[in-house]
C-alpha cells in the first residue's frame, strides 16, 4: 500500500486534481452557456425574430390549377407562444386563399426544420434567408424556392409639403399634451421616435393612462405617420400585441400588431370595430409602417347631419379604407350609433396608450 506522501501517491494526487479540475471547467462552461441561452430567449421577445416576414419565389414542377398555371409563391412566417406557423399564398396583401398551412414549428442550429409538414408533406428548410423544400401537390412532386422579402413602404420617410404642420419631428414633444393627469407630454424619445409610455399615477395612487394628443384642433387634414410594432411573440391575444390607435377625435384608426392575421374590424387598418381593413397590409413586428389617412368631419346643414365623417387610409402604401364614413364613435358599439352626436368643430389626434410600447415618428399634418 502507497503512503500518501510517497512520490507516486503525489503523482496520482496530481492526476486526480487535473482530471477534477477539467470536469470542474467544462460543468461551468455548460452552465455559462445555458445561462447565456436563456437570457437570449427571454431577450428575443424583445427583438425582431430573424424567421418572420414575408418570403417570394415560386414553385417548380406543379401540374395542376392553381399552382400548376400560377406558379409565383409567397410564405409568411409567423410567430406565437406555440412557435411559428408557415402559410403559403399566391400574393400578400389580397386576402389570397392560403394553400397550406403548418403550425408549431420550431427553430434549432439556426434554421426551422420541415419533415413531411402539412397537406403538401413539405420536407425542406427555412431560414432568415430562404425557405427550400421539396413536396407533394395534386399527387405529383413539386419544389419550392422562396427568398426572404424587404418590404420598404412607399411614403416611409416622407417629408412634409409646404405648408405641413410637422407635430414630431424626432426630437421633442411639444405640440402634444397629456389627456389624463398634469405636466407636459411625458413619452420616452428614443432613436429619433417617440414611444408610448404610461402615464404614472394620480395622487391617490391610481394609474393614469398614458395617451397623447396634439395641443391644436384640425378639421379635413391629411396626415402621415410611421410607427413600430414591438416583438412580444410570447402573448396570445391578438390585441394583446402591439396595441395603439391613431384616434381623429372619437374616431380611432387601429394600430396593432397585425401581422398574419385575417383583417378582421379591429385590427391594423381599420376604422375600430366599425370596418374592416380591405386587406390585411401589416409587417412584421419591429419593421417601420406607415399610416397616410385623409378625414374629412361631418358635415351639418343646420342641425341636421348630411354627412358622415370619412376617412381614406392607406397602411404601408396600401388603400384599406376609401371614403369610409364614421358613423359614431368608435368606442361605443352599433347599437349606440343613432344617438351618437358628432363634432361639429375641429378634433385633436390622439396617440393611444394601450400599455404597449409602440414607437411613432415623423408625424405631420396638411390641413386640406
Amino acid at each position: 500500500m502507497q503512503h500518501f506522501f510517497s512520490p507516486a501517491a503525489r503523482s496520482q494526487k496530481k492526476r486526480l486534481t487535473a482530471a477534477a479540475f477539467a470536469i470542474l471547467v467544462l460543468f461551468m462552461k455548460k452552465f455559462i452557456l445555458c445561462l447565456l441561452t436563456s437570457f437570449l430567449t427571454l431577450a428575443g421577445f424583445a427583438q425582431k425574430d430573424p424567421f418572420v416576414g414575408f418570403y417570394q419565389g415560386e414553385i417548380v414542377g406543379a401540374k395542376g390549377y392553381p399552382l400548376g398555371n400560377f406558379p409565383d409563391l409567397f410564405a409568411e412566417i409567423y410567430k406565437g407562444p406555440n412557435g411559428y406557423r408557415l402559410k403559403l399564398i399566391s400574393q400578400i396583401m389580397a386576402r389570397a386563399e392560403p394553400h397550406t398551412i403548418v403550425d408549431a414549428l420550431s427553430a434549432e442550429n439556426g434554421e426551422i426544420a420541415l419533415k413531411d409538414a402539412g397537406n403538401f408533406k413539405l420536407n425542406g428548410k427555412i431560414t432568415p434567408q430562404k425557405i427550400d423544400a421539396d413536396l407533394t401537390y395534386n399527387g405529383k412532386p413539386a419544389k419550392i424556392s422562396l427568398k426572404r422579402m424587404n418590404i420598404v413602404p412607399p411614403t416611409l420617410g416622407k417629408k412634409p409639403p409646404v405648408g405641413a404642420i410637422v407635430l414630431f419631428d424626432g426630437k421633442d414633444l411639444s405640440a402634444f399634451e397629456r389627456v389624463h393627469g398634469d405636466g407636459p407630454a411625458h413619452w420616452e424619445i428614443k432613436d429619433g421616435a417617440m414611444v408610448v409610455t404610461g402615464g404614472g399615477k394620480d395622487k391617490n395612487g391610481k394609474n393614469l393612462n398614458g395617451t397623447l394628443r396634439t395641443k391644436q384642433a384640425f378639421d379635413a387634414v391629411r396626415l402621415h405617420l410611421e410607427f413600430k410594432i414591438p416583438a412580444e411573440y410570447d402573448v396570445a391575444h391578438p390585441q394583446g400585441r402591439g396595441n395603439s390607435g391613431v384616434i381623429f377625435g372619437p374616431y380611432e384608426v387601429q394600430v396593432l400588431d397585425s401581422f398574419g392575421a385575417p383583417g378582421n374590424w379591429d385590427e391594423c387598418g381599420s376604422i375600430y370595430r366599425m370596418h374592416p381593413p380591405y386587406v390585411n397590409a401589416s409587417l412584421e413586428p419591429e419593421a417601420w409602417q406607415t399610416y397616410d389617412i385623409e378625414y374629412h368631419p361631418a358635415k351639418f346643414d343646420g342641425d341636421t347631419l348630411v354627412e358622415f365623417p370619412r376617412f381614406t387610409v392607406y397602411l404601408n402604401g396600401v388603400l384599406v379604407q376609401k371614403d369610409t364614413p364614421a358613423y359614431s364613435c368608435t368606442s361605443i358599439g352599433p347599437r349606440n350609433f343613432a344617438k351618437f352626436k358628432h363634432p361639429r368643430n375641429g378634433v385633436q389626434l390622439n396617440l393611444q396608450d394601450h400599455t404597449n410600447k409602440v414607437a411613432y415618428r415623423n408625424i405631420w399634418v396638411q390641413p386640406l
